[in-house]
């Protein structure tokens, strides 16, 4: 008997992947947003806001609790994010890091995100606070308080682009499952 006559959904492709296979694509993602993200940008004069694309790894692979692969790569790209935009070494990847134990701490203290509210809120919450660190960062490095609406407009490009393809960054981790169980 197939699979649809016995009732039970068809998985799809994405459901069957390795947690390994999950985190290189959507390394993959980051990394190609990245590059994209240091040709010029404007479209008709005007400069179109690029996403904080680590951002997207940081919130999703949270979800599957802490685990050693996906914080090398988030430092590995908060350091790219650092030379591309001249920041101080070290403060993208710190922000990425954060952003990425705040989702892990979200999800272990909300059992998996399987509440709407919490899966809502979580993410507009860990970008509210990434916002926040790339705004001190940018003021201290600085000595002076920096306009916040470019920051402001990346942070929500990011949010955009993460709402319509969180899946891409979900590393698998089934509901109940200890976090860093799934890699």
């Amino acid at each position: 008997m197939n699979r649809l006559a016995l009732g039970r959904k068809p998985k799809s492709i994405w459901s069957g992947l390795a947690p390994s296979a999950r985190l290189a694509f959507g390394a993959f993602f980051i990394a190609l947003a990245g590059t994209i993200g240091m040709l010029p940008r404007e479209l008709f004069g005007v400069t179109i806001a690029w996403p904080y694309a680590a951002l997207w790894g940081a919130m999703g692979w949270g979800r599957a609790g802490l685990s050693v692969r996906p914080m090398v790569l988030l430092l590995l790209f908060g350091l790219m994010q650092d030379i591309v935009s001249n920041a101080p070494l070290g403060c993208f990847a710190v922000i990425n890091l954060a952003v990425y134990g705040l989702s892990a701490f979200i999800t272990e203290q909300t059992d998996g995100m399987r509440d709407a509210l919490v899966a809502a809120a979580g993410p507009v919450f860990m970008l509210a606070a990434a916002f926040l660190m790339v705004w001190v960062f940018a003021s201290v490095t600085t000595n002076q308080p920096v306009r916040s609406s470019p920051i402001l407009m990346s942070v929500a490009t990011t949010g955009v682009f993460y709402l319509a393809a969180w899946r891409m960054f979900d590393l698998g981790r089934r509901p109940g499952e200890r976090p860093g169980q799934s890699e």
